[in-house]
């Protein structure tokens, strides 16, 4: 490069610095004219050649001109400088991505395993809510009538008119039924039917259990304690042909509310006669079943779900909550 020329330059750095001083409003002291003039002569006296917007001060043969490309690629590290980050800068560390992962899996596990015990809990509670509903409604059938013909195949029933209903509904053959209209303990003991009493029939079948419910017949003029103890004479003489026998010795049905008022048969009579029937029957050492307490009302009167329109025999219903007792009792 020429004297001149640096000369040159300088004089136009220094013209510059002094304008932008100016300019700035600063308090460094005024250039004088005589050197305004100086730079402005040196200036005009520097050689030009214009690329791209650029003084070219340099021989023709000695350093290739800067473009606009080189100067835009010049400026950009200095702009990452000022961003704090440069290619000579050490690398960032990398983000915890294991560690996300991490408690991630332990999330999804945790949801899992609220999951699967949602499931069991929702699955232990809905079995515990069937089976539940099973058993209320197993015991709403048996209280509603629900019994197995197949258990009563080798029984035997002894009774009166209500027992005739055995009979005259199809619930068991006649070879299975001896009863009567009318009859009672004492009658029984030697009143025939079909050439047979009760307990000769008994020996013949000796069947697995044997149901007597006698006395409906005689609570108005037999007296209880008299009734009572021909029912024990009977039992005695089955037991006597039958020992294989379980003899079951039933109470007498309640009376209705409105037969207990017509004076006949009252609640009174039915509730002290079943007493005796069963303070006999332990002593005899046999079964005694408390019906009457199965086709009870509120009120402690037969029921109207049960009791004929005389108040004393049996609809169907009855007969069927009559088996489903026997059935859950000696079963």
């Amino acid at each position: 490069m020429r004297r001149s020329e640096i000369c040159a330059v300088c004089a136009i750095i220094t013209a510059v610095m002094i304008c932008a001083s100016s300019c700035s409003g600063s308090d460094k002291p005024q250039e004088t004219s005589d050197t305004k003039k100086t730079a402005v002569t040196a200036s005009a006296q520097a050689p030009k050649n214009i690329i791209t917007g650029f003084i070219d001060l340099s021989d023709d043969d000695d350093t290739a001109p800067v473009t606009e490309a080189e100067t835009e690629d010049a400026s950009e590290p200095a702009e990452e400088s000022a961003s704090g980050i440069t290619d000579d800068s050490p690398a960032l560390p990398e983000t915890a991505a294991p560690e996300t992962e991490t408690v991630t899996e332990t999330t999804t596990a945790v949801t899992e395993e609220t999951t699967v015990q949602t499931s069991a809990e929702t699955t232990a509670q809905t079995t515990a809510e069937t089976t539940a509903g099973t058993t209320a409604e197993t015991t709403a059938a048996a209280s509603s009538g629900s019994y197995d013909p197949s258990f009563f195949a080798n029984d035997y029933f002894i009774g009166d008119s209500i027992y005739t209903g055995l009979t005259g509904y199809g619930y068991f053959p006649d070879s299975q039924v001896f009863a009567k209209v009318g009859l009672n303990p004492q009658s029984a003991r030697t009143s025939e039917l079909k050439g047979m009493t009760a307990v000769s029939k008994a020996q013949g079948l000796q069947p697995a259990r044997i149901y007597i419910m006698l006395g409906s017949n005689g609570l108005a003029y037999m007296g209880n304690a008299n009734m009572a103890n021909n029912m024990k004479l009977l039992v005695e003489d089955l037991k006597a042909v039958c020992p294989d026998s379980t003899v079951c010795v039933v109470s007498i049905p309640p009376v209705t509310k409105a037969h207990n008022d017509a004076g006949q048969e009252t609640m009174d009579m039915v509730n002290d006669y079943n007493s005796r029937l069963k303070t006999m029957s332990s002593e005899a050492g046999v079964t005694y079943l408390d019906l009457c307490s199965q086709l009870l009302n509120e009120d402690g009167y037969f029921s109207k779900t049960y009791a004929e329109a005389d108040g004393l025999h049996f609809l169907g219903a009855a007969y069927k909550r009559m088996l489903s007792f026997f059935q859950s009792s000696v079963s």
